[in-house]
C-alpha cells in the first residue's frame, strides 16, 4: 500500500468570447447535502486502499472513510455496475462485502503497527469482511488472516473502534468463526477481549460480549468469561445488536455461571432469556427455560416458576417441549428419588446438551437427603447417615464425610464433626443457627456499588425521557386532546395512566424499538 499525489481539481473560467452578464447569477438553492455533488464510491481494492492511506485525522476517520465505506458496505455502488438490474438487499451487501474485501491486495498483511493504529477503522471493515467472504475459499481462510485480525485487536486506536461499533461487532465474530475453522479458539479470548477493552461503553451492550462468551465456553477457560458478566446495560442499539444477540449473551453467561456452579446467577440469567418481550418462541428460550429447570433444583431443591410476565407463546413452548423437565422438578421436590433417577435416565437431557447438570442434580440427591435429616435429628453418627440416606445412592462412609465437609465450609449446613474411633463412629451434630457463609459480608459489600450506579443511570435516564416526553410535541398534543375529552381508553374521566405514557415514549422513540422474537421454528441457533 503506496500513498500516491492525489491531483487537485481547478475551476474552470468562462471563454472570452463570452459577455459579461449584466448581473450576478442567482444563488444555488441550498443543497440537502454538505457536498454539492455525490461523491464517488470506490469500487476497487486500489482505490479502497488509496482512502485509507490518506487518514491523516480522527476528523477525516469520521466525515471521510467511515461514511464511505460504510456505504460501500450497504452496497450503495451496486446500482452502478449492475445497472437495470433489481438487486435484493442481501444481494447488495454480498456485492459491497467483497468489494471491502479488497481480494486483489496481497500486501494489507504487511502493514506496521503504527499504520494499524493509524487506519484502525477502515482496516476494521476490510479484514471483517474478509472473514466473511473468505470463508469458502481455503486458500484465504487462514491463519495469517486471523493472526492480522489479532493485530488489529491488539493495536487499533480506540477512538476509531468507538466510530464503527457495529463493523466491531462483525470483527469479534469472524474472529471466533475463523478460529473455530483452525481449532485455535483459545487465541480467539484475548483478542476479542482487547477489543472489549479498546472498543467496549460502560451501560452499553454490544454483540461482542456474546462472541466472547462463546469463546470462552467452547476453549472452556469459564473463569475468562467472568469479564463480561455481570453488566448494567442501559442502551442495546447504538452497537447494532439484534434481539438473537441479547438471547446469546444472556444464555451463555448462564452456561459460564453454571459451569462455575453458581446456580443461583445462572439461573437468574436463564431467567432473563425466557422471559423477554416476544412473540414467537426462540430456540434459545426454550433450552434457556430446561436449564433454568435444573438450576433452580441445584440452587433451592423446588421447581421454578417464571415470571408472570413472561409471553404466553413461550410458557406454551414449555409446557409442550419441557414436560420431562417439569416431571423431574416435581419428583425431586416432592423427594421421590427413585422416580428421579429414573427420569434422569431418559435420553432427553442428553439430546439437549443437559447430561452435565442433570449428573449435578443426581449427585445433589445426597446433600437434600442430609438437610432433611438435620429436620429431623440432631446427633447421628456417619454410618447412621449412611444407611438412612439408602442404599440406593451408594454413598459410603467416605463419600459422606467429604460432603458433610464440603457443606460445612460451603456454610450450607450447620454442623460439627466429631472424630470417633472409626471414621463411621465420627458423630455429627447439628445445630439450629445457619452460619453467615465465608466471605457473605464481602459478598454484599460488592454488589452495593453497581446496585447504587444502577439506580444512578436509572434516575438519569427517566429525567432524560421525562425531559424528551416534555418537549414532543405528538405527545403534548395527545395530552391535550385527551383532558379535552375528559376520558381515556377506559372510563369517562379515567386518568392516563403508567402504560399509556410508555407507549407514547415507545412512539416517541422512533422506528426499530420494539422487540421482536427471532423465529418459531426452534432452529435459529444450534443450542
Amino acid at each position: 500500500m503506496s500513498e500516491t499525489t492525489q491531483p487537485v481539481a481547478s475551476s474552470s473560467s468562462a471563454p472570452p468570447s463570452a459577455p459579461a452578464p449584466a448581473h450576478g447569477a442567482l444563488p444555488q438553492p441550498p443543497s440537502r447535502s454538505t457536498n454539492q455533488t455525490q461523491p464517488v464510491l470506490p469500487t476497487t481494492s486500489e482505490e479502497i486502499t488509496q482512502l485509507l492511506l490518506h487518514t491523516h485525522s480522527l476528523q477525516y476517520v469520521d466525515q471521510v472513510v467511515v461514511p464511505t465505506l460504510q456505504d460501500v458496505a450497504d452496497g450503495k455502488s451496486a446500482a452502478d455496475t449492475y445497472q437495470g438490474v433489481k438487486l435484493k438487499e442481501k444481494e447488495k451487501i454480498q456485492y459491497g462485502e467483497s468489494i471491502l474485501a479488497c481480494a486483489e491486495s496481497d500486501d494489507v498483511y504487511d502493514i506496521p503497527d503504527e499504520g494499524i493504529t493509524r487506519m484502525t477503522a477502515g482496516l476494521t471493515y476490510i479484514i471483517s469482511a474478509r472473514l466473511e467472504v473468505f470463508k469458502n475459499t481455503s486458500a484465504r481462510y487462514t491463519n495469517q488472516l486471523l493472526q492480522f485480525a489479532i493485530r488489529l485487536c491488539t493495536h487499533g486506536d480506540t477512538q476509531q473502534f468507538y466510530l464503527i461499533p457495529k463493523r466491531v461487532a462483525q470483527l469479534s465474530w469472524g474472529i471466533l468463526r475463523l478460529s473455530q475453522h483452525l481449532k485455535t479458539v483459545e487465541w480467539a479470548i484475548p483478542a476479542i477481549a482487547g477489543l472489549i477493552q479498546r472498543s467496549g461503553v460502560v451501560g452499553y451492550f454490544s454483540p461482542i460480549y456474546a462472541a466472547y462468551l462463546e469463546a470462552c465456553l467452547l476453549a472452556r477457560q469459564f473463569e475468562a468469561g467472568l469479564l463480561v458478566l455481570d453488566q448494567v446495560f442501559l442502551h442495546v442499539r447504538t452497537a447494532g445488536a439484534t434481539y438473537l444477540d441479547v438471547l446469546t449473551y444472556y444464555h451463555h453467561a448462564g452456561l459460564i455461571s453454571a459451569a462455575l456452579k453458581d446456580y443461583n446467577r445462572a439461573k437468574q440469567y436463564f431467567v432473563i432469556v425466557v422471559s423477554l418481550p416476544t412473540t414467537t418462541t426462540s430456540a434459545i428460550q426454550l433450552a434457556s427455560a430446561k436449564r433454568a429447570i435444573l438450576c433452580d433444583l441445584l440452587d433451592t431443591g423446588k421447581r421454578i416458576s417464571f415470571p408472570k410476565y413472561t409471553a404466553s407463546t413461550v410458557t406454551r413452548a414449555i409446557e409442550k417441549h419441557a414436560g420431562v423437565y417439569n416431571d423431574l422438578a416435581i419428583g425431586y421436590e416432592a423427594s421421590k428419588w427413585s422416580d428421579v433417577r429414573s427420569i434422569a435416565g431418559k435420553a432427553d437431557f442428553a439430546n439437549d446438551c443437559n447430561k452435565g447438570l442433570i449428573d449435578q442434580v443426581l449427585k445433589s440427591i445426597t446433600k437434600r437427603r442430609v438437610l432433611q435429616l438435620k429436620e429431623m435429628y440432631s446427633r447421628l453418627t456417619i454410618n447412621d447417615l449412611v444407611i438412612k440416606i439408602g442404599q440406593s445412592s451408594k454413598e459410603t462412609v467416605e463419600t459422606i464425610s467429604a460432603i458433610l465437609g464440603e457443606m460445612i465450609t460451603l456454610g450450607k449446613i450447620n454442623a460439627t464433626i466429631t472424630t470417633g474411633s472409626t471414621p463411621a463412629n465420627s458423630i455429627v451434630t447439628f445445630l439450629e443457627d445457619h452460619p453467615q457463609s465465608p466471605g457473605t459480608n464481602a459478598a454484599t459489600s460488592k454488589k452495593l456499588p453497581p446496585a447504587s450506579y444502577l439506580a444512578s443511570q436509572l434516575q438519569s435516564e427517566l429525567i432524560e425521557m421525562s425531559r424528551r416526553l416534555g418537549i414532543s410535541k405528538e405527545y403534548l398534543r395527545k395530552q391535550a386532546n385527551f383532558l379535552e375529552m375528559g376520558s381515556g381508553k377506559g372510563k369517562p374521566g379515567a386518568r392516563t395512566d403508567d402504560f399509556d405514557q410508555m407507549m407514547a415514549a415507545e412512539e416517541f422513540s422512533g422506528r426499530g424499538s420494539a422487540v421482536r422474537g427471532v423465529g418459531g421454528n426452534y432452529g435459529d441457533m444450534g443450542f
